[in-house]
């Protein structure tokens, strides 16, 4: 399953408004490099070893470095950071059912919601669970 959401990311002391995909099929969450150097600077920290990773559009993308950025949704901030690759070969477009589809700049994977307790609901969309809310 699968849901789009406007959201929040800290890193340091900077915030910056992004598209989220919320990706239940997806292992791991990603993040644009262009997106986050503009936003941020290149100040990732490199992954002792590349991480090979499939892009929702089944193409394959490679990952060298990472940031610990927090995760801000509806003005939440959801602690302790998270670790978000960075993928530098990042699709800005798909094609779904003949139209072209922009992707968000961040993908958050299924090891994240359940880390956080987010839910995705069919009628309601993005949901924080109680125990998010305790933190």
């Amino acid at each position: 399953m699968r849901a789009l959401k406007n959201i929040k990311i800290k890193f340091m002391d900077k915030v910056a408004h992004c598209t989220a995909l919320f990706d239940t099929g997806s292992s791991h969450t990603v993040i644009q490099r262009t997106f986050f150097e503009k936003n941020f600077g290149p100040k990732w920290t490199k992954l002792p070893k590349t991480i090979k990773l499939y892009l929702v559009n089944g193409e394959f993308a490679e990952a060298d470095k990472y940031a610990q950025i927090t995760i801000i949704i509806d003005d939440i901030e959801l602690l302790p950071p998270e670790t978000a690759l960075i993928v530098d070969k990042f699709v800005e477009k798909i094609e779904i059912e003949g139209r072209k589809v922009k992707l968000p700049e961040l993908i958050i994977g299924s090891g994240t919601m359940d880390k956080y307790g987010i839910v995705l609901d069919p009628r309601e969309g993005i949901k924080l669970t109680g125990a998010t809310l305790l933190l």
